[in-house]
């Protein structure tokens, strides 16, 4: 004959079940945390990316002349995809050092960042050399 089910073996009790649930909010909080930090750092390296592409742009209008070359620095803002970026850009005089006479050339440095955040939010830097 069976025997008659005790109380224990009837089901969870109450603390065992809160016990489970607390343990499911905790793994569920931190799953939703690991995916919020996801998107931010998604977003952040799109921001980096494009940035460097708007930097890579502006050098290449001023390696064809289709900006002009001046000494001293620039800014003003490029669009680039979904983000408007400022930009700075600061032009001088570049001599290398070599064992063998070579011709000065202009150093091009751009810095970016996102426009509507200000230059504390800076999300690139380029640089390139003009020939004369």
């Amino acid at each position: 004959m069976p025997s008659p089910r005790t109380r224990r073996d009837a089901g969870f009790t109450l603390l065992e079940v809160l016990v489970a649930l607390t343990i499911l909010a905790v793994a569920l909080a931190a799953l939703v945390k690991t995916g919020a930090d996801h998107a931010r750092n998604t977003a952040y390296l799109q921001e980096r990316t494009l940035a460097h592409w708007a930097g890579q742009n502006l050098l290449t209008e001023y390696q064809t002349g289709m900006r002009a070359v001046a000494e001293g620095g620039r800014t003003g803002e490029v669009t680039m995809g979904p983000y408007r970026f400022g930009f700075e850009v600061e032009m001088s005089d570049y001599t290398a050092q070599s064992p063998f006479p070579l011709p000065a050339v202009r150093r091009v440095d751009v810095r970016l960042w996102l426009a509507d955040r200000g230059e504390d939010a800076q999300r690139a830097t380029a640089s390139a050399f003009l020939l004369p």
